[in-house]
């Protein structure tokens, strides 16, 4: 009897094996089916000996304070020894093709930062499945590195995401599953930081990563055949990693368009656009985008200029949409200087290659355009081909942002140069800029040198009331999260299409004069004797324009400007969008006149009985002047 049982206990164990290992070779069997990462076989090369053995990429990643690099079969393919600025702080994704391990994309996220961690899962997630990814943190990724991307890399493969903390060192290889979820970790590794003044000793790691057999997506019902936008999306899918639906075989993005032309006369039909770009490629393919969609734009007439000769996905992007590149070597001494020298290569370039051409529309790659971007230039040609005072065409408007725009029709002169999306002449650039123009020594800013009274030369720039570009950027050679979130996140951008200017013939120097003395004549005085910054000072929409007197003892004395700045919330650091020492813009809908008194010449129309607003240095209050 006892025999018996002890019989029946080992064929239940044998039993119980048996099940355990049927179902864990169904498991292996079904996730082979429905993982496609896993779906297509290593590739199989033939030995000498007629046998076949997977083809397998070592690659050897490091993560530490100065440093990351990553190197496929003993070659480097990425490395931040170069960089020692926050650009390169972060959290380092690097894409490599599961076919041929060449680099696919490489972006840094700075998510010590606010706000990066998102844009590192929407770029993951933008990632096909069955890529492999490199991950790799410099100096410090971890602050603000919030939960849902911690989820996210957990999902990838990750076991000690979960566990990063204050300057610790992290490296991962893995493989990105059918579902984001589902990742193939190949080898991961981090190291503690022993305090919390002190960095953690580097990671480094080796891993062994089998590649799969190369093919590339025909997609012949979405992707037509023999179709020169199809070449270009081939072409680009099959060498750059992250852009989501562009690659998408039942729903792609498209990459060309029809934004249809500009009322005639076009006064920009033989002007150049420059899009300036460094290394931010995933800011390029929103720009052109944007640019492309604008009524009046043509890919013949855009070329994008790129400051290095390495930003291989920059140049790959600007031939997605079909659009001309030029790189150039970089120059410079700093940072500042670098750039500097790239506006000036590549204006050399523009009008050396289009000597007929009389303007340039110039742009940076971290800028959206409005539907009307062009024909809003368009409208404004005549005026800076017939006045010598105007400087420039700018789209931006310095003092726009969502609570102080008011009408999409309305132009300012200006005696700043605001840039961001901007035309100037060549006879500007040949005659006067190009001689001056810094050397590669010098550490200065290009734009703000343009500001400098030698340069300008009382000329004025016009602007619009609300801009015609968006600055999206929000990492760059002198930006971070925090600055582009304070004073650009709000900026306005004109929504409407087709807008006609108003007053255009009134913008030339004197015309204009006579138009901003009409306009405060006939504008509503405010009350002088409360406080400006009060939240109920400003009246509601009435459909009215008032003016604003405040103290100003010369025109080089902007101390109660920057306070109402401040306290309406648009552009304090330095001064923008003033006109003779006076300011136009719209509070609560209604247009709003800025004077500085006696500094301004409209100090005239100032009644006698009202005392200009001054604002203390320490406090806001309203004194009486002299």
């Amino acid at each position: 009897m006892r025999r018996m049982h002890r019989c029946n206990f080992k064929r239940l164990i044998i039993l119980l094996i048996f099940i355990i290992s049927l179902i864990v070779n169904i498991t292996y069997i079904l996730h082979l089916v429905f993982d496609k990462s896993f779906v297509r076989k290593p590739i199989q090369l033939v030995t000498d000996s007629g046998s076949y053995k997977p083809r397998v990429a070592t690659i050897e990643v490091r993560s530490s304070k100065d440093v990351i690099e990553v190197k496929v079969d003993g070659i480097p393919v990425v490395s931040s020894k170069d960089s020692t600025d926050e650009s390169s702080r972060g959290i380092h994704v690097v894409v490599l093709n599961e076919a041929t391990a060449k680099v696919m994309s490489h972006r840094v996220f700075d998510t010590y930062s606010p706000h990066q961690d998102e844009a590192m899962i929407l770029f993951l997630n933008l990632v096909s499945a069955g890529r492999i990814l490199v991950f790799s943190i410099k100096d410090e990724g971890s602050f603000q590195l919030k939960k849902s991307a911690r989820l996210l890399l957990q999902g990838l493969g990750s076991q000690l995401s979960g566990q990063l903390y204050w300057r610790d060192a992290w490296a991962m290889v893995t493989r990105k599953g059918l579902s984001g979820r589902d990742g193939l970790p190949y080898v991961e590794g981090r190291h503690s930081t022993p305090s919390l003044m002190e960095w953690a000793d580097p990671v480094v790691l080796e891993g062994y990563v089998p590649l799969v057999p190369n093919s590339i997506p025909i997609c012949p019902a979405a992707w037509p055949p023999n179709d020169a936008s199809t070449h270009r999306r081939r072409a680009f899918c099959s060498a750059v990693e992250g852009y989501g639906s562009i690659c998408s075989c039942e729903h792609p993005a498209p990459i060309t368009f029809e934004p249809g032309e500009l009322p005639t006369p076009d006064h920009l039909a033989d002007v150049p656009v420059a899009v300036m770009a460094s290394n931010r490629p995933q800011y390029l393919y929103r720009m052109l985008r944007s640019l492309l969609s604008a009524r009046g734009a043509k890919p013949s007439s855009v070329t994008v200029y790129i400051d290095g000769t390495n930003n291989l996905e920059v140049v790959e992007v600007a031939k997605l949409f079909g659009v001309g590149w030029e790189e150039h070597t970089p120059l410079g001494d700093s940072v500042n200087s670098r750039i500097s020298q790239h506006y000036k290569s590549s204006l050399d370039i523009i009008f050396s290659k289009q000597p007929s051409a009389r303007f340039a529309i110039m742009l940076e790659e971290d800028l959206d355009v409005s539907l009307d971007f062009f024909t809003f230039f368009n409208q404004l040609v005549p005026v800076i081909r017939e006045d010598a005072s105007v400087y420039c065409v700018s789209a931006w408007n310095d003092l726009g942002y969502e609570h102080s725009v008011g009408d999409p029709t309305m132009v300012y002169r200006v005696e700043t140069m605001p840039g961001l999306g901007w035309l100037l002449s060549s006879a500007l650039y040949r005659r006067e800029l190009e001689p001056r123009w810094p050397g590669p020594d010098k550490d200065w800013d290009w734009d703000q040198w343009m500001r400098l009274p030698a340069v300008r030369k009382a000329r004025e720039c016009l602007v619009p009331d609300v801009s015609r570009t968006y600055h999206f950027g929000s990492t760059g050679a002198n930006l971070n999260p925090y600055f582009q979130e304070t004073y650009f996140k709000k900026h306005a951008i004109n929504k409407a299409v087709d807008v006609v200017l108003k007053d255009v013939d009134k913008l030339s120097e004197f015309e204009y004069e006579n138009l901003l003395i009409e306009l405060i004549k006939s504008s509503t005085l405010l009350d002088h004797s409360t406080y400006p910054c009060a939240s109920d000072y400003f009246p509601e929409y009435s459909g009215k324009s008032y003016v604003l007197y405040i103290a100003m003892s010369d025109e080089t004395d902007f101390s109660s400007w920057k306070h109402l700045a401040a306290c309406l919330r648009i552009w304090d650091i330095d001064i923008r969008g003033v006109h003779k020492s006076a300011w136009r813009l719209f509070i609560n809908q209604n247009h709003l006149v800025v004077i500085g008194v006696p500094a301004s010449p409209y100090s005239e129309l100032k009644p006698d009985d009202v005392i200009p607003v001054r604002f203390q240095s320490t406090s806001i209050t309203v004194a009486a002047t002299d």
